[in-house]
């Protein structure tokens, strides 16, 4: 018989609501996230796979069959997410929270890559937030960062950004919206997103609601990658370039902390 102890843990209901925005997250991001307070890391794994190993027992998340680095990683290359016992138990403490039945088949590697990548710039905000170099404010994870607008015919719009935040560094407030770019894409497709922000820039909308249009960071894997969207962005968005900026991930910490890494 299973024993319902969520509600006496609240690093497990934490953990819950952690995955229902984020939708996946490995065994390593988890204990990043949730026991920063451990003295070592391997103790942090350890507590991390004791949640979790809890959690699936109760049949309230579950661990993907594919692993980030294959089997000999270890257990900390579990991908974990919510089952449909696990949404029906947030939904206790949060009734708008809608429980719908999960798809059977398993995410595409292109896409549980790109919800990881999004999982792992929150992670890191939390760990800067905590060392208190910068405030996490606000994170949207999608589909609560995209945005719906009418454009001047009056058509329905929407802008997909993969995340929203808000941060509060010294006496400033940031705002980002995030672009994830692994270079599968071609480089007009970035470009043409990149124009259906400046159409929604000129309407003023978020300007209205924040004061100041938020910066778009593209995310992306390499320096290489890097130069050839920065090269394209200033080029061809000539008058509107300032709204963009591109980093690798390597460099997503310092540029957060107040570093304009492209001068």
């Amino acid at each position: 018989m299973l024993t319902n102890v969520t509600a006496s843990h609240p690093d497990c209901q934490e953990l819950l609501n952690f995955l229902y925005q984020a939708k996946y997250a490995t065994t390593k991001q988890i204990a990043r996230l949730l026991f920063t307070n451990s003295p070592t890391y391997l103790t942090r794994i350890r507590r991390a796979n004791l949640i979790t190993q809890r959690l699936k027992n109760e049949r309230k998340i579950f661990h993907l069959k594919r692993r980030i680095g294959g089997v000999r990683a270890g257990s900390g290359s579990f991908v974990w997410s919510l089952t449909h016992q696990g949404l029906k138990e947030l939904q206790k403490q949060q009734p708008e929270i809608v429980v719908k039945r999960r798809n059977a088949y398993e995410p595409t590697e292109h896409h549980l890559a790109h919800t990881l990548a999004i999982t792992e710039l929150y992670v890191r905000l939390k760990e800067l937030d905590c060392q208190r170099t910068i405030q996490l404010d606000h994170f949207e994870f999608e589909p609560n960062s995209w945005r719906s607008f009418a454009d001047i015919a009056g058509s329905s719009q929407s802008l997909k950004p993969d995340a929203f935040i808000k941060l509060v560094v010294g006496e400033y407030e940031d705002f980002y919206f995030i672009e994830i770019d692994r270079a599968t894409e071609s480089l007009t497709r970035v470009i043409n997103k990149c124009k259906h922000y400046i159409y929604y820039y000129r309407l003023g909308i978020e300007q209205r609601m924040n004061e100041v249009f938020p910066m778009v960071l593209w995310v992306v894997p390499d320096d290489k990658r890097k130069l050839a969207i920065l090269q394209r962005i200033q080029t061809e968005l000539v008058e509107h370039w300032q709204l963009f900026n591109v980093v690798t991930l390597d460099e997503f910490n310092a540029y957060i902390e107040g570093g304009n890494l492209n001068g």
